[in-house]
């Protein structure tokens, strides 16, 4: 019996260095590419390693393609060097991940079709965006009782604007209310400077070094520091927009909603000013159902308690204070508001609940929910849901502008 089992060796059992190389590799490869996978369609568990694999999965259009080439090299490998547990392994994962990135793409092209926008696939895969606007940096707008000076970029209309004034955008960038800074949307800033917008990409003070109102506050400023220097700047005071991405759509909604509130005042002694349009590029608009609610519960009530001091059971007030939907009324500026189905920080419903909102008071708005689309959907200049939402922005910023 021994000498017949010799004789014919269990077909599937690797031999020889190789197969048994290319069997683990198999292995580890589909452990990677299962987690991978349920942490695109489970969006949620951010910041953990294999969770933001998953937005760069959702966001980067040739992450998946490039994981898929290396697949396939092992798979050509496998049967070439007849390793059958490898190639067993290896098919199927072939398949998915060419399901895992053409699915995202149908479903874009086609919600894109469906709201009369066109976008290209090709600038999807291979277009590059090189930043060559000049523009002023650092300019001081205000300095805090500490000394500290808070500053703005400002990147100048260069449009083929007629115009003798041009609208302005406030830029207020992201970061979860903890962290980042100005330049955070370059692509952004030209863009739309390109389109013949003054585009101010300003500072704010976060904690440790802030209070829960000051960054609002700071907000407030910088748009009144911008009416205030209008002339200098050639910018139409009655026609200054606000914009800002995650935390940064938050507090535009919330500077832009609240404008006048003596519970939430400017930092400094600018006057209130009018706000022509919001753009909210997937920020929050309830404070305490984020909380609640969102798909990375870890890393938002983190964020959120070092921003407002604590949980919305130790400081309901400070979460109502802090939610732009508790200012909204009938003189509540236009807005505009882009957020991925598949966000996994602020979930779909901030963008329904924003929605319903204005719809109950008549204020003009726009939602477009993106399929398939993650945070920082837009982080690459020339996806196709980057595309979507320039088109977007550019028709509503024309219709109010």
């Amino acid at each position: 019996m021994k000498q017949e089992q010799q004789k014919h060796p269990t077909p599937w059992r690797p031999k020889g260095f190789i197969q048994w190389l290319l069997t683990i590799l198999a292995v580890i490869a589909f452990s990677f590419i299962s987690i991978m996978t349920y942490y695109i369609w489970n969006p949620g568990g951010f910041p953990n390693i294999m969770s933001a694999i998953g937005v760069g999965a959702l966001i980067i259009p040739t992450f998946l393609l490039s994981i898929t080439v290396v697949i396939i090299i092992l798979l050509v490998l496998a049967v070439w060097r007849k390793a059958l547990i490898a190639r067993t392994i290896l098919i199927p994962l072939v398949l998915l991940l060419s399901f895992l990135t053409v699915e995202p793409i149908i479903e874009m092209l086609h919600y894109a079709k469906n709201e009369s926008v066109s976008v290209s696939l090709r600038s999807h895969f291979f277009g590059k965006t090189e930043i060559t606007s000049k523009f002023t940096q650092d300019v001081v707008y205000m300095t805090t009782s500490e000394g500290v000076e808070l500053k703005l970029d400002v990147w100048p209309a260069n449009g083929d604007s007629k115009k003798p004034l041009h609208p302005a955008i406030v830029q207020v960038h992201g970061g979860g209310w903890v962290e980042g800074d100005k330049k955070r949307a370059p692509h952004w800033n030209q863009w739309l400077s390109e389109l013949g917008y003054t585009v101010f990409d300003i500072q704010y003070r976060m904690p440790p070094h802030a209070g829960w109102k000051d960054e609002v506050a700071d907000v407030k400023s910088a748009i009144g520091w911008v009416a205030e220097h209008a002339d200098a700047y050639k910018i139409d005071p009655e026609k200054i927009n606000v914009m800002g991405r995650s935390a940064g759509g938050n507090l535009a909604m919330l500077a832009a909603y609240s404008m006048g509130d003596t519970k939430l005042p400017p930092s400094t002694n600018v006057p209130s000013v009018t706000i022509n349009s919001v753009i909210n590029i997937y920020g929050p608009s309830d404070m305490e159902k984020v909380y609640k609610n969102s798909p990375s519960p870890d890393y938002v009530q983190d964020v959120m308690k070092k921003y407002i001091g604590g949980t919305p059971s130790q400081f309901s007030d400070r979460y109502k204070i802090l939610s732009p939907i508790n200012y909204i009324q009938e003189n509540t500026p236009p807005t505009i508001t882009l957020l991925g189905t598949s966000d996994r920080i602020f979930p779909e419903e901030q963008a329904e609940i924003l929605d319903r909102k204005l719809k109950e008071v008549n204020v003009p708005h726009e939602l477009y929910l993106l399929p398939r689309a993650d945070h920082v959907f837009d982080g690459v200049p020339n996806s196709l849901s980057t595309q979507f939402a320039y088109e977007k922005v550019k028709a509503f910023l024309q219709k109010y502008n």
